[in-house]
């Protein structure tokens, strides 16, 4: 089977501001018929940060194999190592704003990257964000900024887009109802961070509570407030979803990814596969080969 690419940020233009690029779904529709280094209405993990903006229309998106469905107004959001497509069956008109790491760490402030935090966390939540006000503000001054020479056009788009992202950050938090305590939210990062760098070694949700030097019990509670399931669920969660990104984006076989996800028996990575998803490893690997 082919493995999923992964898309590096390569801008198709030459601008004033290095790591970032602006550009018109229309046109990004058009330049697609023209031979490139993959297909962008096949499954491609990101090297970067997407913010994809629909102005018109319908369309299907598809990001870590989910479809969504976005509408005139609607947003979202891609983090860097995400899998995204293109429905090749979607009109797509709109924008879509490309920047890098480097260009956040260059050109945002520390605050505000922490502050959005919760917006490009997707284990939380990957969901639409309608914010129709807004796109129509942030579209209006990148087309005009982009046109000019000026010297600070690097950090004044880098402004733009950090009140942009804030303010979506505020709409998605409007949407969740509730609000969330600031130290939950760092419990709940340290926990995830735990757990991308010792999946492998433990699913044990006991075992990372006592890492963070607090309850099973508060770590429940913690989930329960941050990603509205329990911890136990959310490491379900982010396993199967490594799973999945693994049997698309890899010729290893099941027996190897088993193993990598720190299985001890292939078997017991099966019934876990099935248990989650309702389909066997080899059927979901099938499904997009």
């Amino acid at each position: 089977m082919k493995s999923i690419p992964e898309v590096q940020f390569r801008s198709e233009k030459t601008t004033q501001v290095n790591d970032f690029e602006f550009v018109a779904l229309e046109d990004l529709m058009s330049a697609i018929a023209k031979p490139r280094d993959h297909n962008p209405y096949q499954p491609h993990r990101l090297g970067f940060f997407v913010i994809l903006i629909i102005t018109e229309g319908e369309v299907n998106h598809i990001v870590d194999f989910k479809i969504h469905t976005l509408r005139a107004g609607d947003v979202m959001v891609m983090s860097k190592g995400q899998i995204h497509a293109f429905d090749e069956f979607s009109k797509y008109k709109g924008y879509l704003v490309l920047f890098t790491e480097a260009f956040m760490q260059k050109y945002m402030a520390q605050s505000t990257i922490a502050q959005i935090n919760h917006l490009y966390n997707y284990f939380l939540r990957q969901e639409k964000i309608s914010n129709p006000y807004h796109n129509h503000i942030i579209l209006r001054v990148l087309n005009e900024e982009l046109k000019s020479n000026s010297p600070s056009l690097p950090n004044i788009v880098g402004s733009i887009i950090s009140i942009y992202l804030l303010k979506l950050n505020e709409e998605n938090n409007r949407s969740t109802v509730v609000s969330i305590d600031n130290k939950n939210l760092d419990f709940f990062s340290h926990f995830k961070q735990l757990l991308e760098e010792h999946f492998s070694k433990t699913r044990d949700a006991k075992a990372y509570a006592s890492e963070l030097s607090i309850s099973y019990k508060h770590l429940n509670e913690v989930c329960n407030e941050i990603a509205n399931v329990t911890a136990k669920s959310f490491i379900d969660r982010y396993v199967i979803l490594e799973a999945k990104r693994m049997l698309v984006s890899t010729s290893l076989s099941v027996k190897e990814i088993a193993f990598k996800l720190g299985f001890d028996e292939p078997t017991n990575f099966l019934k876990y596969f099935k248990k989650h998803t309702n389909i066997t490893p080899v059927e979901f690997r099938n499904t997009l080969a």
